[in-house]
């Protein structure tokens, strides 16, 4: 095994494993927005659960945005109710993801990470707000975040190299498929999904086995194959917080034996 760091704009340590195995390797990854509190307890418990197989073989980044995080904790002790949305960004003001230029600071671990790994699929954590923006569908929230202004259950998104579609998408039909036997998941997204078309009128995405589900071709990915989880998480704590990052391990777990059969064709 391997471990490395990285280093944040406001210099904080990234910390970065590499676990060697005879598997197709995989990178999983959390904390890229810092308020999405799910991301990062859901990644350790699906990294230890793949660390107890003999043959895994995956990279894994257990906090991408570590000044984010540090700003995070910061307001949830004066107003914990609140979703922070700040702290979804680095300490440069931008999303790493879309970082395009040196230096590179936190997107660098990520890079590296697929780089030593050679791994073709990378499993990004996430999570997004637990109860409504203020006046949601009237323009009030930031451009582009309209999709994620009213929570409507456990969201995937797969992002894919057009040349990896038949992967990408025996990939997401797996672990849909999955997800149906996680207690307690289906209801709990059946429920939010009906309130939000009651609220919004519409539903601007897949249902891919009971799953909401937006899948597109970007060539821009740094894997063939990127699967992101969104579990609506912010502000969430107590047995719903719990409830959260054992679907995000979970959601881990199916996507990496989906994996390991879909690359053996």
């Amino acid at each position: 095994d391997t471990t490395w760091q990285g280093q944040s704009v406001q210099g904080r340590s990234i910390a970065a494993t590499y676990k060697r195995g005879s598997d197709q390797p995989v990178l999983l990854s959390g904390g890229q927005h810092a308020n999405e509190i799910s991301s990062v307890t859901g990644g350790i418990r699906a990294a230890y659960a793949l660390a107890a197989m003999p043959d895994s073989h995956f990279a894994y980044i257990p906090l991408e945005n570590p000044d984010g995080y540090a700003l995070h904790q910061r307001y949830i002790s004066g107003a914990p109710a609140q979703m922070h949305h700040a702290a979804r960004y680095t300490a440069l003001g931008d999303d790493l993801e879309y970082r395009d230029h040196a230096p590179w600071y936190e997107a660098a671990v990520r890079r590296d990470a697929l780089a030593q790994t050679g791994a073709q699929l990378h499993l990004s954590l996430h999570g997004y707000p637990a109860h409504e923006w203020t006046r949601p569908l009237t323009g009030y929230i930031p451009q582009g975040f309209d999709l994620w202004s009213i929570p409507k259950g456990f969201f995937l998104i797969l992002r894919f190299h057009e040349a990896w579609e038949d992967k990408a998408m025996a990939l997401i039909n797996a672990v849909t498929q999955g997800l149906q036997q996680v207690p307690g998941l289906a209801d709990y997204t059946a429920r939010q999904l009906a309130l939000y078309q009651r609220h919004s009128g519409r539903q601007p995405f897949a249902l891919l086995n009971g799953t909401p589900c937006s899948i597109s071709a970007n060539a821009n990915g740094l894997a063939p194959v990127t699967l992101i989880t969104e579990f609506p998480d912010e502000t969430v704590n107590g047995d719903a917080l719990h409830f959260a990052h054992s679907v995000q391990s979970a959601t881990v777990q199916l996507a990496y034996q989906a994996w390991q059969q879909i690359m053996q064709k």
